[in-house]
């Protein structure tokens, strides 16, 4: 009997057992489920915005780090080429007989491309040729560079039939800038670099500028001045460039450059003015540095070659880094070496200047650089 109750019991227990697992958790058991779970999921968000503002910020830095290396890649092609006076090919050919009058006289030729004023021009079929000359390429206000005649000064005749080839050398005033003193190694730091050649490699001679103006808008972050730490100004970074020649093939200075004639290349560069204008970086080195030598004399005058530019930006990202919520900056650095005017400087040293074309005038007697 006693076994039976024992039996009994033990089968009562498990219903009740079962009965209270059908009726599902209890308040505690969920309520500690939910902390668990919430904690879990906080967690999870955490992490997952620690990774978006990661990507936010990495996404800011890597589109000014785009934009400053556009920049400086156009900037890096362009003044490599300044200076660059291009040589036609293959030669040309007299389609007429001319004569020399002890004054300019039209060239006819088959077609005037790449031919531009202050070009060297050999006339002659070989150095043993009698008649073989080379002429400057230079015009008045009754001739100029047409379609299919170029002016010149001759002393030879010449008859119709005889090839025309290119004497071009380049030139040493590419990059634009006045020195009144002779020697080598010097430095200017600027705002505005103004350069010409063919910088495109395809035969016309371009005019250009790069710029850095004020957008009188400051940072947060700091430059450092005389005065100790001051807020940072914006700089924008802009270009202009233009052709100096028409369909006709003149030349076609303008007297002043268009108005908002400037192409914006990048912003949010920082800096501030030195004592005379001229912006440095938050560490006072210079945004824009010429590193020139200088030839000539009081008397003749003098030829700046501008060998190397130093282009050194620090821009700040567009909002602030939503990790650290600070602004972010980026560092880029270019040394350019315009091939064509160190050539030019090599002919200098080498006796050769007189050989050197000058920089471009138009008939109208525009020349460079550009006014505003």
């Amino acid at each position: 009997m006693r076994a039976n109750r024992q039996l009994a019991s033990y089968a009562s227990n498990a219903v009740r057992g079962t009965m209270r697992r059908a009726e599902g958790f209890s308040l505690l058991e969920i309520l500690v489920s939910v902390v668990i779970l919430t904690v879990l999921m906080a967690a999870v968000f955490q992490f997952l915005r620690f990774n978006q503002q990661r990507y936010r910020g990495d996404q800011l830095l890597a589109e000014r780090n785009q934009g400053a290396r556009s920049a400086l890649e156009l900037m890096t092609q362009e003044l490599q080429q300044a200076g660059h006076n291009p040589n036609f090919t293959p030669h040309k050919t007299l389609t007429a007989d001319v004569t020399p009058t002890g004054g300019i006289v039209n060239i006819s030729v088959g077609n005037t491309t790449g031919i531009f004023y202050g070009n060297l021009v050999e006339i002659g079929s070989s150095p043993s040729d009698p008649n073989r000359e080379v002429v400057e390429v230079k015009g008045d206000s009754t001739h100029s560079i047409t379609a299919t005649s170029f002016p010149a000064i001759i002393t030879l005749s010449h008859a119709s039939g005889q090839p025309v080839f290119s004497h071009s050398l380049p030139f040493p005033n590419g990059i634009l800038y006045s020195a009144s003193a002779e020697g080598t190694g010097q430095t200017a730091d600027v705002n505005l670099i103004q350069y010409f050649g063919d910088v495109e490699g395809n035969g016309t001679l371009r005019y250009g500028e790069y710029k850095l103006t004020d957008t009188g808008q400051r940072s947060s972050l700091k430059c450092t001045t005389g005065s100790g730490p001051q807020d940072c100004h914006i700089l924008q970074l802009s270009r202009f460039i233009t052709p100096l020649m028409t369909p006709a093939l003149s030349y076609n200075i303008p007297a002043n450059k268009p108005a908002d004639s400037f192409s914006p290349l990048a912003d949010n560069i920082l800096g501030y003015p030195d004592g005379s204008g001229v912006f440095l970086n938050p560490d006072q080195k210079p945004i824009f540095r010429l590193n020139y030598d200088t030839f000539g004399n009081l008397t003749y005058g003098f030829t700046t070659y501008v060998r190397a530019v130093d282009v050194d930006l620090t821009l700040q990202t567009v909002d602030k880094d939503p990790e650290v919520n600070e602004f972010r900056t980026i560092r880029m650095r270019s040394h350019i070496v315009p091939t064509n005017i160190n050539y030019a400087w090599g002919i200098t040293l080498l006796g050769g200047s007189p050989e050197l074309p000058f920089k471009p005038t138009d008939p109208a007697g525009h020349t460079l650089p550009i006014a505003d």
